[in-house]
């Protein structure tokens, strides 16, 4: 895999690039969440889910396991995200190490879409079959409309053993058009909210982990299986930033716990009043998952939303009820120097190509050739 064409965090800090990631990925295990209210309203506590295919084989509590598994996920070194510079350079290149996967409604990929990139709708995205049309030994660069559901989906492929990076702001960064964004236009610039830089936090209670049963030697099974339930749920996984300072503003949200999972240099320059400051590679850390509440709705605080939706996806499957900011502290605040994240802007470039009715079934061809 040619890593150099994957964006960072730190490498975008050093070559001045339109943002600054701070992105890490590894391996995710999964839970299932049968009374999670998944459509993203009510806060649940999380259930045992047995797949009718293994229901006759005993059950034994996971969560340990799969918090290993996940804490080493978020603390490795693969939560990324790619700019469209480089996957344009990808696309032209017929670069044989990557694959593209176009996560959107089949139509607005039949009207429009990158060359070379496959369909694969976000609703199907734990389908064993169309999983197992995917290459393992290429990297799978998702695309969605804004970034975050191509960023959750990458977080699950990542578990299930692929190497998968999501498009940053998905085809928002693609192209201005109305219809391959979803009609949602991309934000012209970013708002102007409150930072404090009090340190004083609220204090975290250790509470009960959530109960993972599953038959044992059953992890890719269990991840695809509890990806399904949220999938069918159609769980967005995301907060806008107008959505969580209505919030925040009619005073203590008592039913949120913020998270602010920037490095702590940042945090300390400017967050969100009441956000802790949990690191995203601390954040499935053992004496870390016991300070979260399942009474409380997570809300991850990244930088551009693509770290934070990843982080949300794993806590999620970890049973938890979490949620991304959208578009994260680029968005929330124009302060560069507090935020540690270049405020929100188009990426839009005029070359940068789309090509209608390009159906491609799943196959294993380089990116950009078909």
């Amino acid at each position: 895999m040619n890593v150099s064409i994957i964006t960072r965090y730190e490498d975008i800090k050093k070559e001045g690039e339109p943002m600054k990631h701070r992105i890490r990925f590894q391996t995710l295990l999964g839970v299932s969440l049968l009374g999670f209210a998944l459509a993203g309203c009510a806060n649940t506590s999380p259930a045992t889910v047995v797949d009718p295919g293994i229901s006759e084989a005993p059950l034994v509590e996971q969560f340990e396991s799969v918090r290993q598994v996940v804490d080493e996920f978020l603390a490795g070194d693969k939560v990324t995200a790619m700019t469209p510079e480089e996957l344009y350079q990808i696309v032209r290149e017929c670069n044989g190490h990557y694959f593209l996967v176009d996560i959107r409604a089949n139509q607005d990929f039949v009207s429009s879409n990158i060359p070379g990139s496959v369909s694969i709708p976000y609703a199907q995205t734990s389908n064993p079959e169309r999983l197992e049309s995917l290459p393992k030994d290429k990297t799978l660069v998702v695309i969605d409309y804004n970034g975050h559901l191509a960023a959750q989906t990458a977080a699950t492929w990542n578990q299930l053993g692929y190497q998968a990076v999501p498009l940053l702001y998905g085809m928002q960064s693609w192209t201005k058009e109305a219809s391959p964004t979803g009609y949602e236009a991309f934000p012209a610039q970013p708002l102007n909210n409150t930072l404090v830089t009090d340190m004083t936090t609220a204090t975290l209670g250790e509470n009960a982990l959530p109960e993972i049963k599953y038959p044992e030697g059953k992890t890719q099974e269990y991840i695809v299986h509890t990806t399904r339930t949220y999938l069918d749920r159609n769980y967005k996984g995301v907060i806008t930033a107008e959505e969580l300072d209505s919030e925040l503003q009619q005073g203590p949200a008592e039913h949120y716990l913020l998270v602010d999972i920037r490095e702590p240099k940042h945090y300390q320059q400017g967050h969100l009043e009441g956000a802790v400051n949990i690191p995203l590679d601390q954040l499935a850390a053992s004496d870390q998952v016991k300070n979260y509440s399942p009474d409380q709705r997570i809300v991850l605080i990244g930088y551009d939303g693509m770290d934070a939706s990843q982080g949300a996806r794993s806590l999620v499957t970890l049973g938890y009820d979490c949620v991304a900011l959208k578009y994260g502290m680029s968005y929330w605040s124009a302060q560069e120097a507090a935020t540690g994240a270049v405020p929100v802007h188009s990426l839009v470039k005029e070359y940068y190509p789309l090509t209608p009715l390009n159906y491609l079934p799943p196959s294993t061809g380089a990116a950009g050739c078909g």
